[in-house]
């Protein structure tokens, strides 16, 4: 994810900036799916899980009613400080999205 160049990725990235909750160690936050592709996404949280935590996300869309809800596998870091438009947070890669999300992020990608 974070570190693959362009040209492996499974598809390109798409920014969305769409507020989720995160859920994970029994603990529920508010965080934003910043950017998707087919494979996972970027999630910026106030606190961050563990490079290989299994992290449940519930988030919609830009211009889908849908909420949709999948795991990831937490597989980077960005502890970095607030920086203006970047935050902290992580990449996290899907788990058995469902179909309806993966469609819907294919549709994303029609329109920019």
């Amino acid at each position: 994810m974070g570190r693959k160049p362009a040209e492996e990725r499974i598809s390109e990235r798409v920014r969305i900036g769409a507020p989720a909750t995160l859920r994970w160690e029994g603990e529920e936050l508010r965080g934003f799916v910043e950017v998707v592709n087919l494979a996972g996404g970027f999630v910026a949280s106030p606190r961050l899980p563990e490079i290989g935590d299994y992290v449940d996300l519930v988030f919609s869309l830009p211009g889908d009613g849908r909420s949709f809800r999948v795991r990831g596998n937490v597989v980077f870091l960005d502890d970095s400080p607030f920086s203006g438009s970047r935050r902290q947070g992580f990449g996290a890669r899907f788990e058995r999205a469902p179909v309806g999300l993966l469609d819907a992020i294919r549709d994303l990608k029609k329109g920019h």
